[in-house]
């Protein structure tokens, strides 16, 4: 960051070797040119006063030593203007340093160690560069080698070395004005009486103002001071070491002020610059490592009445509003106050500005050491904007190491005890509050007992990503009691404490942080309302506590604060994203040893550009889901959804289908919120959070359990039809803080009616602005009861064997376990219809024998299982079917019933053959069970019957019958051989 040498004057110049030669700029007029041709000694005053005259003094390498102790060497009056150059000068270099500290490195001046004329200038630079929503500083230093210059040096505290009265003008375009190493000056550089300097190029360095005035370098009074380049530096005075404005004019465009101090044995103001009933604008350039210095006076600790390392600006008198302060630009950074306002000193106490604005540019790594506001302090009751429009502007990396003050790393906002005096207030747009850390609590935002704070969303800010407390985990510090606020103190009985308990420290308070003496509360006013929604139109997901009972704040609610506010910010990464693409100033990487990282205010902030905010009532209704069968299990999380509905224009009540699909008709009216509704967890629970309550009046809903469809539903069960109607009175309240209207809309009652039986419940919400309400249905804690319903079924079957003979119409008993003896059994009569019948090749027939399939429910198991036993056997007909033997065989089945709890019941069957005794006991004839149905129980009759013939007994008639039938083949094979033998047709 090197000063720019300045434009070159290209007049024919009058060469200048003595004194003498010297005094001809004061008899020049119009435009004339002059250079230096050797360094030149003198103790006189060279007026300067012609009319529109414009002089050139090239100091061509060389210096002009002033010897006199308090007469100016130059008094430009009467419209005369004097430009002085160096032809010779050469831009500034970088060079190494050994310094790791980013802020408060003052200028070095180096002398020649013979006469202490100045010979060389290192001054340093932190140069920051903007990425995202940070800033990254590095220190860098600059070396200057003194050639042209202007030496005072035989000054003392009366000396001002160029003096600029009534209508004069100073142009320094290059070269150096300062002083020598032992002496002292008031001012190296003077402008009164409508005046102007223009500070283009060069350096104005070195200068030291023991007392009694302000301005070592560069002093205006009802003057104009432009900077457009060059570099002010290592400058001295009590206050305004490098530049000092009295009801005067300061613009800056570019440049560097850097390195500057104040005294360190007295107390002052603004360091680089400090201005009274000014007004001061700084578009581009640096304001860089200037250092306020004082701080060994016990009586202004914890007071924060001084300082400004970087600028300061205030009114003159007490109880005036004069002079103003705009930063639309430029780099303040790496300023240093040894008391409060490390980069900027708005206003002083009861000396407030007219106007105190942030539009943009970098305020970065600045210290206040001992007091508040790192990067910025607002004194009461100056009126501070940061409204930053179409560019980015940084408020990063600033720090206040303060141990008994309340804290501000990144900008302090001071309140007021005194009645008659105004707190400081700050309004605020656009920003961005994160990653800023405080040892205390509130590392985004905090406030202390005078303090109140606005937070909207519209054109408001986010904060989010914070963090407090001690880097090693040991704790919070405190305030200390400074100015008897010991709120922060932990609490103790009869309010011999603070008002910190374990809770809230356990709470939320990591991004917004209030507190205030809770003595009275309900008596207090209203100190801070918070709104759910932030920059970028998201949900902050505020949660902690407020007046020292746990909250949470959703999106479409807020709430209100009398003493003490502990929130923590847990923004979804979407709405991270829109809040950091809306903002336009960020604050973000300050840090303070008490609290407030990123802001501290006990005066008053108002975020946003609304005069109207509305808080709708945070009202949720709760709901439990049973299931009668079974119980809920994790697995069943998720699966019921519920809807919330609002009645159409049509007024339509929702309804369900009356047939099987059962389907939940809507009947003109819509979702809340998204389609998906709310679902049950794994214990039934659901909730819906409206946040929306936001008519006075009557506001209806209804809630029903919305089955879905049928492929969709959970299997076997039966889902509750019941319909309630949910109807909110609602009125709307104001609350005013800091001029904002927040209308709080509060149910007054809920009236829950069940329409399957209209039966009605009432409720009264003892806070109308944070309403849960439990929906039951009136015989039960519950809310909607699904019927668990599963079912399963089997088909005993068995297979009928006949061997030698035909099927006929046998009959089969399917009998219970309690009838073994078949008393009541179940028959089943086999049709012998051949298409019901499969004959083998040898003439045997099977036939498959179905009985009704048993059917089971889940009250017919015991605790989800149970075994059931059946007995089959085919009934003994001898006496129908006479030539049939008849198998005798009883199996039994074995049903083993299970709930699957997926809807059905599944059936394990085995069989297993036996008899039954005449007492009625099934005895088992196998050493097996058989699975079922992969093989059916099989019963096997034979066909048989006796000769008539006596003698014959015991030979079955089946022989006749096979001997015919023998015969009778043997006959027709010889008729076929006859056939062929006369040659007729082969059949077969």
């Amino acid at each position: 960051m090197l000063a720019a040498e300045g434009g070159q004057t290209k007049t024919a110049s009058t060469e200048i070797r003595t004194a003498d030669d010297l005094k001809k700029l004061a008899n020049a007029s119009g435009v004339a040119s002059f250079k230096l041709m050797n360094d030149v000694e003198t103790g006189e005053t060279i007026a300067l006063n012609k009319d529109g005259s414009n002089i050139t003094l090239d100091l061509n390498g060389c210096k002009i030593k002033y010897t006199s102790q308090s007469q100016p060497l130059f008094n430009i009056t009467g419209g005369a203007t004097l430009t002085v150059k160096d032809g010779q000068q050469v831009a500034a270099t970088e060079t190494t340093t050994s310094q790791t500290n980013k802020c408060g490195n003052l200028a070095l001046m180096e002398y020649d160690t013979s006469n202490g004329i100045p010979t060389g200038l290192t001054y340093y630079v932190t140069e920051s560069v903007a990425s995202g929503t940070r800033t990254t500083e590095t220190l860098k230093a600059y070396k200057a080698h003194v050639k042209g210059a202007i030496v005072a040096c035989s000054g003392s505290k009366d000396l001002r070395l160029i003096v600029i009265n009534s209508g004069g003008h100073l142009n320094l375009e290059s070269g150096m004005i300062t002083q020598d190493k032992n002496n002292c000056v008031k001012n190296l550089v003077y402008a009164a009486g409508s005046s102007a300097i223009s500070v283009d190029g060069g350096y104005v360095c070195g200068g030291y103002c023991p007392e009694g005035a302000a301005g070592a370098g560069i002093s205006v009074e009802n003057s104009t001071l432009d900077i457009s380049d060059g570099v002010i530096a290592g400058n001295y005075a009590p206050s305004g070491g490098g530049v000092y404005a009295l009801n005067s004019t300061v613009n800056m465009v570019g440049g560097i002020i850097s390195g500057n101090g104040t005294n360190d044995n007295e107390v002052g103001y603004g360091a680089g610059i400090c201005a009274e009933d000014s007004m001061v604008t700084i578009t581009n350039g640096y304001i860089t490592n200037n250092k306020y210095q004082f701080y060994t006076d016990e009586g202004h600790k914890g007071n924060g009445c001084h300082g400004g390392g970087g600028i300061a600006a205030f009114s003159h008198n007490q109880g005036q509003k004069k002079g103003g302060l705009v930063i639309s630009g430029g780099y303040i950074t790496g300023n240093y106050s040894a008391e409060a306002g490390g980069g900027v000193y708005a206003g002083a106490w009861n000396k407030p500005l007219s106007g105190f604005a942030f539009y943009g540019g970098i305020i970065a790594s600045n210290v206040a050491q001992n007091s508040e506001g790192g990067g910025i302090r607002i004194a009461a009751p100056t009126v501070g904007e940061f409204n930053v429009s179409g560019k980015k502007a940084y408020i990063t990396n600033n720090t206040t190491n303060t141990t008994n003050d309340w804290g501000g790393g990144g900008v302090f906002v001071q309140g007021s005890s005194d009645n008659n005096v105004q707190p400081a207030s700050l309004n605020i747009y656009n920003a961005l509050i994160t990653n800023n850390h405080a040892s205390g609590f509130g590392g985004g935002f905090a406030a202390c007992p005078t303090g109140k704070t606005a937070i909207t969303d519209t054109n408001g800010i986010a904060i989010f990503g914070n963090y407090d407390g001690k880097p090693d985990g040991s704790g919070y510090n405190r305030s200390g009691g400074t100015h008897d606020k010991n709120d922060d103190a932990d609490w103790r009985p009869n309010h011999e404490g603070g008002e910190i308990t374990e809770d809230f420290k356990k709470a939320g308070h990591q991004d917004l942080f209030l507190i205030r003496d809770s003595a009275n509360a309900e008596s207090l006013p209203y100190i801070a309302a918070v709104t759910g929604q932030m920059l970028g139109g998201g949900a902050a997901n505020w949660s902690g506590t407020i007046d020292k009972t746990p909250t949470s704040i959703g999106k479409y609610e807020g709430a209100q604060a009398k003493y003490m506010i502990g929130l923590k910010s847990e923004p979804i990464q979407y709405d991270k994203d829109a809040a950091t693409a809306a903002a336009s100033l960020f604050i973000t990487g300050n840090r303070s040893n008490i609290h407030g990282g990123g802001v501290m205010t006990n005066g008053d902030v108002i975020a946003g550009s609304t005069t109207q905010v509305n808080v709708y009532s945070k009202m949720k209704l709760n709901g439990t889901k049973a299931l009668e069968g079974r119980a809920l299990t994790a697995d069943d999380a998720g699966k019921f959804r519920f809807q919330l509905l609002e009645p159409g224009e049509s007024g339509g009540v929702p309804s369900f289908n009356n047939n099987d699909d059962g389907k939940l008709q809507l009947n003109g009216c819509s979702i809340v919120g998204d389609d998906d509704g709310a679902t049950n967890d794994a214990e039934g629970n659901f909730v819906f959070d409206l946040g929306r309550v936001h008519s006075a009046g009557t506001n209806v809903y209804y809630l029903v359990e919305d089955p879905g469809n049928v492929a969709d539903r959970v299997p076997g069960v039966d889902y509750d039809q019941t319909i309630y109607k949910i109807e909110l009175t609602t009125t709307t309240e104001e609350r005013p803080v800091l001029d904002i209207d927040y209308i709080y809309f509060l149910v007054t009652n809920v009236r829950v009616t069940n329409l399957k039986n209209n039966e009605a419940k009432t409720f009264t919400p003892n806070n109308g602005s944070d309403v849960s309400i439990k929906i039951t249905d009136g015989n039960t804690d519950k809310t909607f009861t699904n019927a668990y319903k599963p079912k399963g079924s089997w088909t005993p079957q068995v297979t009928k064997k006949v061997d030698g003979g035909e099927m006929k119409a046998f009959t089969f008993e399917l009998a219970n376990e309690d009838d073994p003896n078949f008393t009541k059994p179940e028959t089943v009569t086999i049709n012998p219809d051949p298409a019901n019948v499969k004959t083998e090749k040898n003439g045997n027939a099977t036939s498959t024998v179905d009985f009704k399939s048993k059917t089971y429910k889940l009250t017919d198991l015991n605790n989800g299982s149970k075994t059931f036993t059946y007995y089959v056997r085919e009934k003994y007909e001898s006496s129908t079917y006479p030539h049939y033997k008849f198998d005798q065989s009883v199996y039994r089945f074995k049903v083993v019933a299970k709930d699957n709890t997926q809807g059905g019941i599944d059936c394990a069957v085995t069989y297993r053959k036996g008899t039954v005794d005449p007492g009625g006991t099934w005895k088992d004839t196998d050493n097996k069970d058989h699975e079922f149905p992969d093989t059916t129980p099989t019963f096997t009759n034979t066909y048989s019957t006796s000769l008539p013939l006596s003698g014959m007994s015991g030979v079955t008639l089946t022989y006749l019958a096979g001997a015919a039938a023998l015969c009778a083949a043997a006959a027709w094979m010889h008729i076929r051989r006859k056939a062929n033998a006369k040659g007729g047709e082969r059949r077969e």
